[in-house]
């Protein structure tokens, strides 16, 4: 089987490094529309081969992975469509859901599109930043299933369990709402964090020598690719809103507790908070 890559970043590029490691039969094409990053892919021996056009990317490959920001997969995902034979099927990794089902949800060929969020990731970003390491372990996130004709989801599902992947289904809206609260909040609390921090500390050496491990893993995520992460808050600024609205209520109300100087309540507050260590010990 022939497969292609669209996007060598970090997760097109740990995703083919991961098929490489486990399987044999299988050829990995790659396509990046920067071309430093697909001879750097290459380099890296992320896939096998480098592909010169998009075209050709869909033209050699039986399975098609679309690993590119939201805004790019929402866009071009129709035209891919268009453009696959009966027996081909597309996979998406986009981090938000709901308006890339949107755009296709009455698509001659939606069945034959598979929905899907790798719940991987780090703060770097490029071919460089891939690893095979990446996806065994974590959860693969299939979306509006029912939509998709069965024979792609069970072959993308063994494929996930080969690579020693678990899944989990949601529809799309769900989706959304709690990747706003687990993962796209925490990424606008910490360039939040940073902008502030940078505004206020003015000289970087003093950030560095005052600041200890607690603020460097809050801010963390700040060093993630802008790039990336316009599109997805843009594309689920809904449900980040929400988020935004309710964490901010808590914010207010430790500030009010500071203000008030309400000791107890402080304590209480954090004791709250603290419950977290039970769900992610």
């Amino acid at each position: 089987m022939n497969i292609s890559i669209i996007g060598l970043g970090l997760i097109g590029g740990s995703f083919g490094l991961a098929l490489k490691n486990s399987f044999d039969h299988l050829t990995i094409f790659g396509w990046d529309n920067d071309s430093a990053n697909l001879n750097k892919a290459l380099d890296l021996g992320l896939v096998d081969h480098g592909l010169g056009s998009l075209d050709e990317a869909l033209r050699r490959a039986d399975r098609i992975y679309l690993a590119i920001p939201v805004d790019a997969i929402e866009a071009l995902l129709p035209e891919v469509l268009n453009n696959i034979s009966d027996d081909q099927c597309v996979i998406d990794f986009g981090s938000t859901k709901g308006s890339i089902c949107e755009q296709v949800k009455d698509h001659p060929r939606r069945h034959q599109f598979v929905a899907a969020h790798p719940i991987a990731g780090t703060e770097y970003s490029g071919p460089d930043a891939a690893f095979a390491g990446l996806l065994p372990e974590k959860v693969m996130i299939i979306c509006d299933r029912e939509m998709s004709e069965k024979k792609f989801i069970d072959e993308f599902e063994g494929l996930c369990t080969s690579l020693q992947m678990k899944t989990a289904y949601l529809n799309s809206e769900d989706h959304d709402r709690h990747l706003a609260y687990v993962s796209h909040l925490s990424h606008a609390i910490a360039y939040g964090l940073s902008n502030t921090v940078l505004e206020e500390e003015k000289s970087d050496n003093k950030i560095l020598e005052l600041a200890g491990s607690g603020f460097a893993s809050t801010v963390r995520l700040a060093k993630s690719s802008p790039d990336m992460w316009t599109p997805i808050f843009f594309k689920n600024r809904k449900f980040i809103l929400e988020g935004l609205e309710n964490y901010l209520k808590d914010l207010n109300r430790f500030r009010d507790l500071l203000e008030e100087k309400d000791v107890d309540g402080l304590h209480d507050f954090l004791n709250r908070g603290r419950e977290i260590r039970k769900i992610l010990e």
